[in-house]
């Protein structure tokens, strides 16, 4: 399991800000000055109050809505999200579950240990406040009919079939040519002539 340490991160980025502040500046400032101007900088995290448990060797049906109503037995389960594939949309066989109080998620993750769900054997491990970062539940959840790979599909195919205007398709047309432009050149070159800018422009028969 990769769990990042948050803090340290955040420090670092902090670091690269102040460095980058220096050298616009020109000035060369003290170690303990730098880090005086690095406690200013940095905004304080708020403190992770719930309980995190991760996830894995789930079997497949047993994502989000299977997850939050099975758990909701131990105690209010607050947020859920499955690891899935950018590219299918399909689980990638680990996840998170989020509770309300952190006692209840360590008592998930004690009680879960090897449990054997689908005839799987679960692994459930708690996640220290210290360890957790915002990246476990950032942005929308994923499924298998909403994830990047599709969802960028549609548009494209969107884009496609929506009405062209003048001012696109004249713009469109303009890259084109000077495409065909530099591929005439080319053949020419290698000693081939042809014109393909009037093949283009040639009506169909």
């Amino acid at each position: 399991m990769k769990v990042k340490k948050s803090g340290e991160k955040a420090q670092s980025t902090v670091l690269k800000t102040v460095s980058k502040m220096i050298m616009k500046k020109g000035k060369l400032i003290k170690n303990s000055e730098k880090e005086e101007l690095v406690k200013k900088t940095e905004k304080p995290e708020k403190p992770y109050t719930r309980g995190l448990v991760y996830l894995g060797h789930i079997p497949h049906g047993f994502f989000e809505e299977e997850m939050r109503e099975y758990f909701k037995q131990f105690g209010v389960v607050t947020r859920v999200r499955v690891a899935r594939s950018k590219k299918t949309g399909k689980s990638k066989g680990y996840g998170y579950i989020e509770f309300l109080e952190p006692a209840v998620a360590e008592i998930v993750a004690d009680t879960m240990k090897s449990h054997v769900i689908c005839n799987r054997n679960l692994k459930a491990t708690y996640i220290p406040s210290e360890k957790v970062h915002r990246g476990f539940f950032s942005g929308k959840a994923w499924s298998e009919t909403f994830y990047p790979k599709l969802n960028n599909r549609v548009k494209a195919l969107q884009s496609q079939e929506s009405p062209q205007t003048e001012k696109l398709y004249k713009k469109s047309m303009k890259k084109k040519m000077s495409q065909l432009s530099k591929l005439e050149e080319k053949l020419q070159k290698v000693g081939v002539k042809i014109s393909l800018k009037d093949v283009v422009h040639k009506p169909l028969v």
